[in-house]
């Protein structure tokens, strides 16, 4: 079924973490206590409030929780997948130009000294929220 919102023409804007190791602390709350997970969008919205920015472009919400013994395949929106690859054709720059947050790059360099329950966390954020770029 084809995504009634998928504009072939616009580079979806992703939303946006201000804050991911506290954007991930949230996740994992939601992930051991199901109870704490937003009903909707605005409730989503609410809980991460000045930690992540979302786009208008979302309407709802789906939340899906794996299984120890299922594997789930998540797709990226074919819109978004196409106009990553049209994006990187024309880009200019190296890996902080691609997107890559910048916890990556302060454990990778050692800019900061190393947290691991930070590093965890924001790890987290950006592979459950953030999603393919």
């Amino acid at each position: 079924m084809a995504d009634p919102v998928d504009n072939l023409d616009a580079f979806p804007e992703p939303i946006r973490t201000l804050n991911f190791e506290a954007t991930g602390r949230k996740v994992v709350q939601w992930a051991q206590d199901p109870s704490t997970r937003p009903r909707d969008l605005a409730e989503f919205k609410a809980q991460l409030d000045g930690l992540v920015v979302v786009p208008d472009r979302y309407k709802e919400i789906q939340i899906v929780q794996g299984y120890d013994h299922v594997f789930f395949l998540r797709l990226p929106p074919n819109n978004q997948v196409t106009q990553s690859q049209k994006k990187l054709q024309t880009e200019q720059g190296g890996m902080a130009d691609y997107g890559i947050p910048e916890f990556y790059f302060d454990a990778i360099l050692e800019k900061v000294p190393f947290n691991r329950d930070s590093f965890f966390y924001s790890r987290i954020a950006d592979y459950t929220i953030r999603g393919c770029r």
